[in-house]
């Protein structure tokens, strides 16, 4: 099966809105084995794209459209879509009976234009819209499928996982080939570092791999092909890759697939009862917010101290003004005390500090930007560790927060 995303929206042709939605579909669309051709995007003009939806239809069996579903006049990919289906648009009532609730729940008139909300072409499937007022639809003709989605991701993904996905399971068959997908995180080694350890993995004939750079972290990510009923097969040779992988980077490996570094850490805290805390510098909270974050972070996360100046590193936090004078903020002797101020003040299992040189200024040949150094302090000591980061200054900065966290993580699965 062929497929065409058409993306709709003047925002995302001027750069003001990054086109996520594409991304997504596509990944989605790649695992059925549904073969994405085309990314067409279009602005707010109908003229332009029911001539883009005319050539969607006519080179490709599937064409998924975001955008354009709202009460505005300029919002009008229903209508188009029903135009070169050559089909008539009909109200919806329950999808209009939704709307009107939407607007009650928050005590607010519907205003008149959202009524066009609940018009669609014919013989439609509509697709619910609990998060917003733009339902999506469905729409089979002469061997086409046309499924109309709402722009904001927040809205488009749901309905899409809930609705569209097990529709499209069930169009393709079990004999189509897909992609069985996993993927592998990756912290504190590069690309390059990587490859040298898993060279011979790289090009097995059962299964591929491919070494994605993140800003924080890398991701191996393993494809199997399989249909419906040779899934299993495609399981067993995901395994015995990540098997092998992990044999060989160790503890590198932090986690898999949707998991994250925090979601790991801040399970690993709450299933040993420990609680945590934070000083910090050089990331200005971004530690305390990678913690909050998470779901249930209260069961785990006392709270922390952006102490950015030095007076506040020593009123707050009781760094000794000797240590800044002799080593200087960014040292070791004052990541220690910070951790350890943090954690006397909080009375917690187990604190963390960060203090850099995040830039693009203030470095210095001895100390030079990028330098960083995260203190641990738990009631068996304290201890920290030096780092250098390169790059950009948000990149060094999350690279700090993601080397506490991945602290944190060793320290817990000790």
């Amino acid at each position: 099966m062929k497929a065409e995303i058409v993306s709709t929206g003047t925002e995302l042709l001027l750069g003001e809105t990054l086109n996520t939605s594409a991304h997504y579909l596509t990944g989605k669309l790649s695992l059925l084995g549904i073969e994405v051709d085309y990314h067409t995007t279009v602005g707010d003009n109908p003229k332009r794209l029911e001539q883009i939806l005319r050539q969607a239809i006519e080179r490709t069996d599937l064409i998924v459209t975001t955008g354009g579903l709202g009460p505005t006049a300029d919002d009008l990919t229903k209508e188009l879509v029903a135009k070169v289906l050559d089909l008539k648009m009909e109200i919806d009532a329950p999808s209009l009976e939704n709307i009107k609730q939407f607007f009650s729940r928050r005590k607010a008139p519907m205003p008149s234009s959202n009524e066009k909300q609940a018009f669609f072409p014919e013989g439609s499937k509509v697709l619910p819209n609990p998060i917003g007022t733009a339902p999506g639809a469905i729409i089979e003709k002469k061997g086409k499928t046309v499924i109309i989605l709402p722009g904001p991701p927040f809205e488009m993904q749901p309905m899409f996982d809930n609705y569209v996905w097990p529709q499209l399971v069930s169009m393709i068959g079990p004999h189509v080939e897909r992609m069985n997908e996993r993927v592998l995180k990756v912290f504190g080694m590069g690309e390059s570092s990587i490859e040298k350890v898993l060279d011979d993995l790289m090009n097995l004939p059962n299964l591929t791999m491919a070494l994605l750079a993140k800003r924080a972290e890398m991701h191996i990510r393993l494809v199997a092909r399989s249909t419906e009923i040779t899934s299993g097969e495609a399981k067993m040779a995901l395994d015995q890759a990540e098997e092998e992988i992990r044999r060989r980077l160790g503890n590198k490996v932090f986690g898999r697939d949707q998991e994250t570094m925090i979601s790991i850490v801040g399970k690993a805290l709450i299933s040993k009862d420990l609680t945590i805390s934070t000083a910090e510098s050089c990331t200005g909270g971004l530690l305390g917010a990678a913690f909050t974050q998470e779901p249930g972070s209260s069961k785990f996360y006392l709270g922390g101290a952006v102490s950015y100046s030095n007076a506040l590193k020593q009123s707050l936090l009781g760094v000794d003004e000797k240590s800044l004078k002799a080593f200087g903020a960014v040292s070791e002797e004052v990541a220690k005390e910070m951790a350890e101020g943090i954690r006397s003040k909080t009375g917690s299992a187990l604190a963390v500090s960060t203090t850099g040189i995040a830039g693009p200024d203030g470095g210095t040949n001895e100390k030079p930007v990028g330098l960083v150094y995260i203190g641990f302090a738990t009631a068996n000591g304290v201890h920290a560790e030096k780092f250098q980061f390169y790059g950009e200054r948000e990149s060094v900065r999350q690279l700090t927060v993601q080397a506490a966290l991945n602290g944190v993580r060793l320290y817990v699965k000790q």
